[in-house]
């Protein structure tokens, strides 16, 4: 049976990181994963497409960051108040941003050879956090992302923060 997994985020920086990372870990498990941005899309665009996915009996993971709400729950309920369509446990939320998974996979070595700090937990970083650690050797703040895929860690990453960890024991064989 032909098996399918969408992968709904935000923007650039989080489907880049999907790519990356997440991606390969279900590569095994499905014969096509597509990665969908939907913030700049159309709220009707973005239903059809859940829609879509729910007639076809594909699998998805929805993901958002926790940003301001106070708890996984209240940003789950959030975006389910948007989105009917879509399944509880196929909310993923990212604590706080994207960028704080980023950081969550480097540990102290790889954090020195980028020339930046380095932190015991991500839980609590916001984009501008990352933000404000990219060094001037890099030409961009893109550049520096890719630096820091490349030397990724999974078992770092989910040492250090609680949302890249429970993605992973949930959704994955590999933890």
């Amino acid at each position: 049976m032909y098996k399918r997994l969408y992968i709904l985020v935000e923007g650039n920086d989080d489907e880049r990181f999907f790519n990356e990372i997440i991606k390969p870990l279900f590569k095994d498990d499905y014969d096509h994963i597509i990665i969908w941005q939907y913030a700049q899309q159309k709220y009707k665009n973005i239903k059809k497409f859940i829609a879509s996915i729910n007639s076809m009996g594909a699998d998805y993971f929805f993901v958002g960051d926790l940003d301001e709400n106070n708890c996984v729950i209240e940003k789950k309920r959030k975006v389910l108040e948007t989105f009917d369509y879509l399944a509880f446990n196929r909310i993923i939320v990212v604590i706080k941003e994207i960028e704080s998974w980023y950081l969550a996979g480097l540990d102290g070595e790889s954090s020195n050879s980028l020339g930046i700090k380095s932190f015991k937990n991500t839980d609590e970083l916001f984009k501008e956090d990352f933000n404000d650690l990219i060094a001037t050797k890099y030409d961009s703040r893109i550049d520096f992302m890719r630096e820091v895929l490349k030397i990724f860690s999974i078992e770092t990453a989910v040492q250090k923060n609680k949302s890249i960890n429970y993605f992973l024991n949930k959704f994955t064989s590999i933890m």
